[in-house]
């Protein structure tokens, strides 16, 4: 493992840490500046959009003038709205300081992903995917544990300047390994670009059945420290133990993961994984009719699901890179957008209908897993990988 592959490595794990770090300390934050829970929500919401629509113009950019200065004024943004949301005197300024913070991620977020396909063979490329699928997921699943432990320490500030300090560290390994990647003056900077890629029907199911396997866990994951801590009764220093159940999960099933694969095969992992999940749903379905309030019981619910989404989405991501080879920057981008503004609109939905409950989180949940199984099975219909894979 060389020390650029460790560096994207790095900077993918702040990607996915910064987005969820700061939600256990939302009751604090909630407290402090007298706000509502959907006022709150929002400093993840606005986060998400601006990630969104960083990723976009990232994409683009960095084709245009080259991944690595591209990537490092995204750091830069990145440090400056993480230092104002450390310093934030009230509501407005940490709202902002969110916003900068999004716009300044997606740089790295979006390009460092694609620097191995750039540089790397087909054959190294899938094994080091493999391997920051692992610490990319395991990173943005123990990211509310982190985030608990540091505002029981150091207050809901201190996730922030915790930011501040690991993107300054970012900047200066980035500038030091970063290949400097090729300039195409032809490319266009328009959002028109992304049509050719919304055109193609095969990547967009990869794309839409990619993110909807995601979005209900994160929605889950935005919304567990105030369900948790403000209606199921945690306290915030158990709070991280149910959040670290889910990043084992994570962390095993994703190590595990190539092993399975070599062991019983790609087809038959998959549908195991899908049997898993229906299972999960099932669950989740019967705590929302029961209206269930024993997050024992919410938490192994969420872990059996987060343990059958796994090999889905790492079988199917590699693909989607084929489905439009010369795009793959845009292609990276469009799931990062797809995703963080699903999870955006979702969690504020949910919020401004929220009263204390599970039953809107686990009906949000179990709705998008559907819809990722009813997309896996036309995308498998379309493009039968499975069978040309065993």
């Amino acid at each position: 493992m060389n020390m650029l592959f460790i560096v994207i490595v790095l900077m993918e794990i702040l990607s996915g840490i910064e987005i969820d770090i700061c939600v256990p300390s939302f009751p604090k934050i909630q407290h402090t500046f007298m706000t509502s829970t959907f006022a709150v929500e929002g400093l993840l919401s606005i986060n998400l959009f601006t990630n969104c629509t960083g990723a976009l113009m990232a994409g683009s950019l960095g084709d245009k003038y080259g991944r690595k200065p591209v990537i490092l004024c995204g750091l830069v943004l990145f440090i400056l709205g993480s230092l104002m949301c450390a310093l934030a005197p009230h509501y407005l300024a940490l709202f902002i300081g969110r916003m900068i913070q999004g716009l300044g991620i997606a740089c790295p977020a979006c390009l460092a992903y694609v620097i191995i396909p750039d540089i790397y063979d087909i054959k190294t490329h899938q094994r080091l995917l493999g391997l920051l699928n692992f610490f990319t997921t395991a990173s943005m699943a123990i990211a509310s544990v982190i985030g608990s432990h540091i505002t029981l320490y150091c207050g809901w500030r201190g996730n922030f300047g915790f930011c501040c300090i690991c993107g300054i560290l970012l900047f200066v390994l980035g500038y030091r390994f970063l290949p400097p990647g090729e300039k195409n003056d032809a490319v266009s900077l328009g959002l028109s670009e992304y049509f050719h890629i919304l055109k193609n029907k095969k990547a967009m199911y990869y794309v839409l059945t990619i993110c909807f396997f995601v979005i209900g866990y994160w929605v889950f994951v935005a919304l567990a420290p105030i369900l948790y801590q403000e209606d199921l009764g945690v306290k915030l220093e158990h709070f991280g133990f149910y959040q670290g159940t889910l990043a084992t999960v994570f962390a095993i099933i994703s190590l595990l993961n190539e092993r399975l694969f070599h062991y019983f095969g790609i087809k038959k992992c998959f549908w195991v994984s899908v049997a898993l999940v229906v299972t999960s749903l099932a669950f989740i379905l019967a705590l929302v009719l029961v209206d269930a309030c024993n997050p024992v019981l919410i938490t192994t619910a969420m872990a059996l699901m987060s343990a059958g989404l796994i090999c889905p989405v790492n079988i199917l991501c590699p693909y989607v890179y084929n489905a439009a080879p010369k795009e793959k920057g845009k292609l990276n981008a469009m799931i990062i957008a797809i995703k963080l503004v699903s999870i955006s609109l979702l969690v504020q939905f949910i919020s401004f209908f929220y009263s204390g409950s599970f039953q809107i989180i686990g009906l949000v949940v179990v709705l998008t897993m559907v819809i990722a199984l009813w997309g896996s099975w036309r995308l498998l219909k379309m493009d039968p990988i499975l069978e040309a894979k065993e």
